[in-house]
């Protein structure tokens, strides 16, 4: 069985990641969509002038807002899903969440940077990527990584 995590906020690339995961997994029956958005952690000199009471509800209506578009798109394409959300560290609390769900997969939507640019950000994807155990595959050939290859291997084809 499949269950998937999709961290979603209002972002072009969480949409983007969820549209993904919905195309790649949506053919197994058995495929459970879970979606999940990250509150920050307050700090606490805020929390003090605060009731725990308003921060929680504060927190969730901000989790419901950005999860929205996400459960919009579910519903409209007919997938069975369940939305929670978390606070804290987003590469941690998304870990936490995903082992606790017992999910098998995280599909995440990312901005193209650099490594370097990665590291001063703070980027969640840098952050997943440093606490998860991440298994490679084997080394693309220069060809491989342009697309080259499959084009290669299609205009070596005698016509038909």
């Amino acid at each position: 069985m499949n269950k998937i995590l999709v961290p979603v906020d209002e972002s072009s690339n969480s949409m983007m990641a969820l549209t993904h995961a919905v195309n790649t997994y949506d053919r197994d029956p058995q495929a459970q969509f879970h979606i999940c958005n990250v509150q920050p952690t307050l700090y606490t000199h805020i929390r003090k002038f605060l009731k725990k009471k308003t921060i929680v509800e504060w927190q969730a209506e901000r989790a419901k807002m950005a999860a929205q578009a996400a459960a919009d798109y579910l519903e409209k394409a007919g997938v069975n899903f369940s939305f929670t959300y978390v606070i804290g560290d987003k590469g941690e609390a998304l870990r936490d969440e995903a082992h606790r769900l017992a999910c098998n997969r995280i599909v995440i939507g990312t901005a193209k940077k650099n490594t370097l640019s990665r590291l001063f950000e703070n980027s969640t994807t840098a952050k997943l990527l440093e606490i998860s155990e991440v298994i490679t595959g084997k080394f693309l050939t220069t060809l491989e990584r342009c697309g080259a290859s499959q084009q290669l291997a299609l205009a070596q084809q005698p016509p038909s």
